[in-house]
């Protein structure tokens, strides 16, 4: 742990403190489901967001969208990140934010 935020859930419990802060500090919405967390914000006549998804090894796959209003559920996330470990996953949303905001 490199951040002083412990948890002992392996899963999502291990990042979501992660990822509510970094919503809190940079005005995105953050939705959670069983299956994957979602950070998410209008920008330039989009909703954008970055999906985070866990993996059968433990890690965690990271995407970027877009969809008109109401159509999160049918948008095609492309992905970014693969496999990547909870202690990493923080340092990978600036550059996935930037992503989602150029697709």
């Amino acid at each position: 742990m490199t951040d002083g935020i412990q948890s002992d859930d392996p899963g999502f419990g291990s990042i979501d403190p992660k990822l509510t802060m970094f919503a809190l500090a940079n005005g995105v919405d953050l939705s959670k489901s069983d299956e994957h967390r979602r950070l998410e914000w209008y920008s330039d006549g989009f909703e954008r967001g970055i999906l985070i998804e866990l993996t059968d090894d433990g890690t965690f796959d990271i995407g970027v969208f877009k969809w008109t209003s109401g159509g999160a559920d049918s948008a095609t996330p492309v992905a970014l990140h693969v496999g990547v470990g909870a202690d990493e996953v923080v340092k990978h949303l600036d550059p996935a934010v930037e992503s989602a905001n150029g697709l």
